[in-house]
């Protein structure tokens, strides 16, 4: 009886010395499994087998950091700072973990440790492109697109093959209102083999930006081809034909976006435009009507508006729009312009008279401003006024307000 216990105890001791030499293996097999579920993209079942890693052997900092990553591909972020801390605190020495916890923070919006996270990747080593590019896209976040730029140049000095960069540092360059930077970065990328429709659908729209507009109608017609639902193509490459005077075409174009999107007030707005140019005045109200059933804060379509019933006679009614256009950007030039124009056509020279001193004020070279400021200023008996605004008017080069000089004011 004696023998048999003793036996039982050895093979009891033998089982867990079995174990114990097992573990490693374990841990690792469960890793290596882990990580062909986080690679299929099964991130929960994923976990599961990274903790179990974690069981057989708790001191392996990419157990935790695997771990970490797939808790943050489920965009548990806090759960997985939590793993990449205990990451760090076993290897402080590795520039991944703290740009991934960075991210997972930069997602929580805690910028202030997401930044201290990826300056610490850059000092452990100042060589590394994706700590750069992350750094990059925090500040873009933070709308500090100049600092960002930077991050992203040595980026790419030092990884030119990120096309991510080329595009983040492109619409960086937007912000900034460098097209061309910007066109030039999306050129790079349409340049690889992985050119998509959205890297022509903003390489059109930076053009368009820069009034090259054939180059525009090339870009964003080869957007089509690749997302031929994507609604903001249509509208924009109708926006880009609007300015080529293809208004049929433009108007087409609309059509086609708001057949993918009956609510889209951006599309009848255009649309509105591109019946005014043609002389639809009825058309484009109805348009603008509709746009700003969809969204009454639309400042564009309340102008538009105004302007088509200002080109049907209905001065008043264009008043009534430049006034809203006013009470929601009061910065919104052509609206005082035309206001004072639609005032003026009424008799009412002396209410246009503020609506073109304002313009004057933000634009002391238009012509056409002081021009007709100047008939308003005749109309209510400013002779010397007006014959000052004629003056500039014709040193500016409007060859109307010469005959005006003459007549009115010989001294001139």
């Amino acid at each position: 009886m004696k023998k048999v216990i003793y036996i039982l105890i050895i093979l009891i001791l033998l089982a867990g010395t079995v174990f114990i030499i097992l573990r490693p293996r374990l841990a690792v097999k469960n890793y290596n499994e882990g990580i062909a579920l986080s690679d299929s993209s099964l991130y929960e079942q994923a976990v599961e087998k990274f903790t179990r890693a974690i069981r057989f052997n708790k001191k392996v900092d990419k157990f935790y950091h695997a771990r970490a990553l797939a808790l943050a591909s489920q965009a548990k972020d806090s759960a997985a700072i939590v793993d990449f801390d205990r990451a760090i605190e076993i290897n402080p020495e590795i520039p991944d973990f703290y740009i991934d916890r960075g991210i997972s923070f930069r997602k929580l919006t805690d910028y202030q440790k997401a930044m201290v996270d990826f300056d610490k990747a850059i000092a452990l080593n100042d060589s590394c492109a994706r700590a750069y590019y992350q750094r990059g896209l925090l500040k873009a976040a933070q709308h500090q697109y100049n600092e960002a730029i930077l991050d992203y140049n040595r980026s790419i000095e030092l990884d030119g093959h990120n096309l991510e960069a080329f595009q983040t540092r492109g619409e960086a360059r937007a912000f900034i209102d460098d097209f061309a930077g910007a066109i030039a970065d999306y050129d790079k990328m349409i340049e690889s083999s992985e050119a998509s429709g959205y890297a022509y659908k903003q390489r059109g729209i930076f053009k368009f930006q820069i009034q090259d507009y054939p180059g525009a109608e090339k870009d964003l017609t080869e957007a089509l081809l690749h997302e031929k639902d994507d609604k903001e193509i249509y509208y924009q490459l109708g926006w880009t034909k609007s300015n080529l005077d293809k208004n049929d075409e433009a108007l087409d174009l609309y059509n086609k976006a708001l057949k993918l999107d009956p609510n889209y007030d951006v599309a009848y707005g255009l649309r509105g435009g591109s019946h005014i140019k043609l002389g639809n005045y009825k058309q484009a109200i109805n348009d603008f009507n509709k746009a700003i059933s969809i969204n009454d804060k639309y400042t564009r379509a309340y102008f538009g508006r105004g302007i088509a019933k200002a080109l049907s006679k209905d001065y008043r009614g264009s008043i009534a729009d430049f006034n809203k256009v006013i009470e929601l950007d009061n910065n919104y030039a052509q609206a005082y312009y035309n206001r004072a124009v639609s005032k003026a056509i009424l008799g009412d020279h002396q209410g246009a008279l503020p609506d073109y001193d304002y313009i004057i004020l933000k634009d002391p070279k238009n012509p056409e401003a002081y021009y007709n400021r100047g008939i308003s200023r005749m109309n209510v008996h400013d002779t010397e006024g007006a014959c000052e605004d004629f003056q500039k008017a014709v040193e500016l080069n409007f060859q109307p307000a010469e005959a005006m000089l003459k007549m009115y004011c010989p001294k001139k």
